[in-house]
C-alpha cells in the first residue's frame, strides 16, 4: 500500500508537469521527503507526526484525497510499534539485567515495574514534543507566526511587564521632585529644625521667608557645624552670626532674603540653587556654587 500511494503522488505530479522544487516551494515539504513519499520509503521521515504532515500537504496540494495517505502512513506506524513493544525493551534491558545480577523474581518485577514507569513518562514527552514540533510546521507551512509558548505565559510576562513599567514611573516622579534632603555636606539625613520667626540683632543678621511654596534651606554660622530647615510656605527662618554666615537654599524666585534690614531681589538670573556668604558690612552670592 505504501509503495502504491506512492507511485500515485509521483504520477500526478509528473503529470500535472510540477518539479519537486515546485512542490517545495508550494507545501514548504523539502525534496528529499517528497521523493521518500513517492518511493514509500517512511523510514527515512523524521515520524509519524511529521509523515502525516507531509503526505497530508503534498496530497492535497496535487488536488487527491488525503484520507487514504494518512491512513496509510498511520497503519505502517502502528505496525513499527507492535514490532518493538515494551516487552521487548524490557527483556533486553532491565529484567535481563536484575537476573543476572542474581536478583530474585520480586526484584524482576519491581525492576520490570520501573522500567515501564521511566517508558511511560519518556513516552508522553517525545508525544508532547511531535505535538509541539508538528504545530510549529503547520504554522510555517501556513504562513502563521510560529508559536513557541502558550498564551498563559505571554500573559504572565505582560502583566509583569506592566508592573514593571509602573514602578518606574512612579520611581521616575518621585525622583522629579524637589529633594526635601539638602547635600550630605549641608548637615546630611538630620532632622530638621522648626523654622524661627524671631531673631535678635547681631552683627550678621538674615531673615529668609518662603513664598507660595515649600523651602529647604542649608546654613552654618561662624564656621560652626551645617545646619538645614525646612519651611513651609509663609514662614520665616532667622540666622544671626558674628563674623560669617553661609546660606543655600533652593526655588530662589520663591523665597525672600533679607541680610541685616535691606531685602535682596536679585534672584532673576534663573538658577533654583543660591549660594550666598554673609559678612557683618557686605555679602557675595554664587548661583549653583557651593562655595563658603
Amino acid at each position: 500500500m505504501l509503495e502504491e500511494n506512492g507511485r500515485l503522488l509521483k504520477v500526478t505530479r509528473e503529470a500535472m508537469g510540477l518539479s519537486y522544487a515546485e512542490v517545495e516551494d508550494a507545501t514548504k515539504v523539502r525534496e528529499f521527503y517528497l521523493q521518500k513519499l513517492e518511493e514509500g520509503n517512511l523510514a527515512e521521515l523524521p515520524g509519524r507526526i511529521y509523515a502525516i504532515g507531509f503526505v497530508e500537504s503534498y496530497a492535497k496540494f496535487l488536488g487527491l484525497d488525503t484520507a487514504p495517505f494518512v491512513a496509510d502512513v498511520k497503519e505502517y506506524y502502528a505496525g513499527l510499534s507492535a514490532d518493538t513493544g515494551f516487552e521487548t525493551y524490557i527483556s533486553g534491558k532491565k529484567v535481563v539485567q536484575t537476573v543476572t545480577e542474581g536478583g530474585t523474581p520480586e526484584q524482576w518485577h519491581e525492576a520490570k515495574n520501573k522500567a515501564a514507569t521511566r517508558l511511560t513518562d519518556r513516552n508522553a514527552k517525545a508525544e508532547n514534543a511531535n505535538r509541539l514540533r508538528a504545530s510549529a510546521y503547520s504554522n510555517v507551512a501556513m504562513g502563521r507566526p510560529l508559536r513557541t509558548r502558550n498564551r498563559s505565559f505571554g500573559k504572565r510576562f505582560l502583566w509583569i511587564l506592566l508592573g514593571s513599567l509602573v514602578v518606574v514611573l512612579l520611581l521616575m516622579l518621585y525622583l522629579l521632585q524637589d529633594n526635601p534632603q539638602l547635600p550630605g555636606f549641608m548637615g546630611g539625613n538630620n532632622p530638621p529644625p522648626v523654622a524661627d520667626n524671631e531673631v535678635a540683632a547681631a552683627p550678621v543678621t538674615v531673615i529668609v521667608t518662603a513664598g507660595d511654596e515649600e523651602v529647604w534651606l542649608g546654613y552654618k554660622a561662624d564656621g560652626g557645624e551645617n545646619k538645614q530647615v525646612t519651611l513651609a510656605p509663609g514662614l520665616s527662618q532667622g540666622l544671626v552670626a558674628d563674623e560669617h554666615l553661609y546660606l543655600r537654599f533652593n526655588k530662589a524666585t520663591k523665597t525672600r532674603v533679607e541680610y541685616n534690614g535691606e531685602v535682596l531681589e536679585d534672584f532673576s538670573g534663573g538658577y533654583d540653587i543660591w549660594n550666598i556668604n554673609f559678612y557683618p558690612d557686605d555679602y557675595a552670592g554664587y548661583a549653583d556654587q557651593p562655595t563658603e
